[in-house]
């Protein structure tokens, strides 16, 4: 039984404006409420709460257990049929829901037995409400269903409640358990606040028709790949926690400097999540030229992108000597202490090219095509790299160690899935390579022109923004200059025609 119901899924340029926004506000309130809490929890206060929710993370995984991801892809295949949609809706969430219940009570017996430290309990406690919260999270109905403007409305809003919340109750050193609850409550309200537009969407169904095992399987197989990179992704704080003679301030250093980087590696993955049901979609119509297309653009998005934001990084590092501008970043971001975030910033870094290249072949390529095997492989080998390799590092370099670790990781995922795209033809290597030239090149022009700025400049904030804004203004004419693939299509749809009109306008005013 199929039935047409009145929905208009979004366009492509609707869904990335919508998911921009959103990842957009992601990116820049983190940059608002780090200094805030870099102040008022100094490095140890953050480095509990790193570790806490570092611990936290893991349980959700399995909460999840790969079923957001399978779940849009499944969707997305059904975007017109209602029963099948519904059913497949259904399932999926009675499955979380199971692996919800399981995750939680695995939760409490580790804790109890006092594995993580006494310490930690009351901030394990408060932010394992996001592991409840998985339950009530349909999100990946809607990113099927291709309307990314509900999820942006929503996440938009309690982000910012959660915003307005920490600066209102959030006070001292002691309040790390404020933080965590405001933080865990945002994300159960977020979900189900999804609830009442989700119930127009669906319709009713017998129950003794639903086949919960048919989609454990492939799910597990999405999982795998989640779970190995949530390891590497994650498993340096734990081991900081554990490896590190002072960890609370290692881990504190190193959560500032993660989230920092994280931020800015939003705005290079906005793509990802928009792509996977487009592509599933795409795929499932048996249209594998556009597939093609959408990798292509994608990768010419990431590398426009990263080449950029990597040099700012560098150059952050390099004002007023290799290291300054770094140093005095973090003083007047940050506040005292800190000390070994300007390095970690530096190193991570290179992150935006591998990871956002990563995302590309390893979401909006392989598991929107239902390869899933794909990503598994490369993200086993990448946690075992980085398994080994945080052992040995984290050990002689505490957080250093662990910034060292995570960039070889990320490196190794990258160089895997991209190898395994050229096996399957999606992606040629030397059509990457020809790719990246002009971006390279337009990177070392602002590179060298931004140094020279800063040289001839005395060392401050002022300084820095005149630093950025002209590196940026640069870099894009050098891309448009070059006649860049992303650039010029950027320019084309949203530039040119305010360009046009403001040219009639002028040459209107002039014949008067």
């Amino acid at each position: 039984m199929k039935k047409n119901r009145a929905f208009t899924k979004g366009t492509l340029r609707a869904n990335y404006f919508y998911n921009f926004a959103s990842q957009v506000l992601t990116l820049i309130i983190p940059l608002l409420t780090t200094p805030y809490l870099a102040r008022v929890f100094h490095e140890e206060g953050n480095g509990q709460i790193a570790f806490a929710n570092t611990i936290i993370t893991y349980f959700t995984m399995f909460a999840n257990l790969g079923f957001s991801t399978y779940g849009q892809r499944e969707i997305a295949k059904y975007q017109d049929d209602d029963y099948n949609r519904t059913k497949v809706f259904c399932e999926v969430f009675l499955l979380r829901a199971i692996f919800t219940l399981i995750s939680l009570i695995l939760l409490v017996i580790s804790t109890s037995v006092g594995i993580y430290g006494q310490k930690y309990n009351t901030l394990i406690f408060l932010f394992s409400i996001q592991v409840f919260a998985v339950l009530f999270d349909v999100n990946f109905f809607f990113q099927g269903q291709e309307d990314f403007k509900s999820i942006a409305i929503r996440t938009i809003t309690l982000k910012l409640v959660c915003l307005a919340c920490v600066f209102l109750f959030v006070r001292k050193s002691t309040d790390t358990w404020i933080y965590a609850l405001i933080y865990s409550l945002s994300v159960l309200i977020a979900n189900a606040l999804m609830w009442p537009r989700l119930i127009t969407r669906i319709i009713k169904i017998p129950y003794n028709n639903f086949d919960l095992r048919k989609h454990l399987k492939p799910s597990l197989i999405i999982f795998f790949p989640t779970l190995a990179a949530t390891i590497y992704g994650s498993l340096d704080k734990l081991m900081i926690g554990y490896l590190c003679g002072n960890p609370d301030y290692e881990n504190g250093c190193y959560n500032q400097a993660l989230k920092l980087n994280q931020a800015m590696l939003v705005v290079v993955i906005v793509l990802n999540s928009i792509m996977i049901a487009r592509n599933s979609h795409d795929y499932a119509v048996g249209n594998r030229t556009k597939v093609k297309e959408h990798i292509n653009f994608s990768c010419n998005y990431v590398i426009s992108l990263s080449t950029c934001i990597p040099l700012f990084i560098v150059v952050l590092a390099m004002i007023a000597g290799v290291v300054a501008l770094s140093e005095n970043l973090s003083s007047w971001y940050l506040g005292s202490g800190y000390k070994e975030v300007p390095i970690l910033l530096n190193i991570m870094s290179t992150r935006f090219i591998t990871s956002g290249l990563a995302c590309v072949f390893g979401n909006e390529l392989f598991i929107s095509i239902g390869k899933e095997k794909y990503p598994t492989i490369a993200h086993i080998i990448t946690a075992v790299t980085n398994l080994i390799l945080n052992v040995y590092f984290i050990s002689h370099w505490g957080a250093v160690g662990g910034a060292i670790t995570t960039a070889l990781s990320e490196f190794t995922d990258f160089a895997v899935l991209f190898l395994l795209a050229c096996r399957e033809e999606y992606v040629k290597p030397k059509s990457l390579l020809i790719m990246s030239l002009k971006p390279l090149v337009a990177s070392v022009v602002m590179f060298m022109t931004v140094k020279w700025i800063d040289v001839t400049m005395r060392t401050s904030f002022f300084s820095f923004a005149i630093c950025v804004c002209a590196g940026t203004t640069i870099y894009v004419c050098c891309l448009l200059l070059f006649k860049d693939t992303f650039a010029n299509t950027i320019f084309a749809k949203y530039a040119k025609p305010y360009l046009l009109v403001i040219k009639r306008k002028a040459a209107t005013i002039r014949k008067k």
